[in-house]
């Protein structure tokens, strides 16, 4: 199910906050991830919890891609215009945050980092505490009544599976599809990047200036 917009001239796009929200998450975790790379590892990469802590970061890096392709399907290219509320949007109002958190998080389990899983959740919560209610209040002036329903009977992040609803048909927005995929194409290059610097990083010659877990 969907609703259409009211006439309005701001839109999600207009927020200060939302326009930046990379910026936030980039602030909070791109340090540390230098650190991280920079620092003396705590697994040796041919143990078996390190194999271990790979396959929970494929889940993750997995559950990225799957939640921003089905996100898009439904939303790309209709956020100010359209309230969807099936498919990914059923089960949680942010489907594109959660799968941005899970692609923090499958770098930080890449790179073998408790620092860096604790500091995505705070990047987690900065979002739930700015980005996304800047984002919603924009939404509510758009939808009115439609969206603060919505927001009654839908979580915020944490998906609840048991609400799930799918849509006879979906609408899909090539041009918005393709931007995605661009930007998924980039993304997949993250383990890659990672894997490499973990090869160096194991390597006698490679600086290690920090002691992190």
């Amino acid at each position: 199910m969907a609703s259409s917009a009211t006439p309005t001239t701001k839109t999600v796009s207009d927020s200060w906050i939302f326009t930046h929200r990379s910026w936030i998450g980039a602030a909070c975790l791109a340090p540390a991830g230098l650190a991280v790379i920079f620092s003396k590892p705590w697994v040796n990469e041919s143990a078996p919890l390190a194999l271990l802590l790979d396959l929970v970061g494929w889940f993750f890096f997995l559950a990225y891609l799957t939640m921003r392709v089905w996100s898009t399907l439904y939303v790309g290219g209709v956020k100010d215009h359209i309230l969807q509320t099936t498919g990914p949007y059923s089960i949680t109002r942010n489907p594109l945050y959660v799968g941005s958190f899970c692609f923090a998080l499958s770098t930080a389990f890449f790179l073998k980092s408790i620092s860096l899983v604790a500091l995505a959740l705070v990047a987690s919560v900065a979002y739930m505490r700015w980005v996304v209610p800047a984002e919603e209040q924009v939404l509510e002036s758009i939808f009115g009544e439609s969206f603060r329903q919505y927001k009654k009977r839908t979580p915020r992040m944490i998906p609840r599976p048991s609400l799930y609803t799918s849509a006879p048909t979906v609408e899909v927005r090539l041009r918005a599809l393709r931007t995605e995929a661009k930007r998924l194409f980039t993304s997949s290059l993250m383990p890659i990047l990672v894997f490499t610097l973990l090869h160096f990083r194991d390597a006698a010659w490679w600086p290690h200036w920090f002691t992190l877990p």
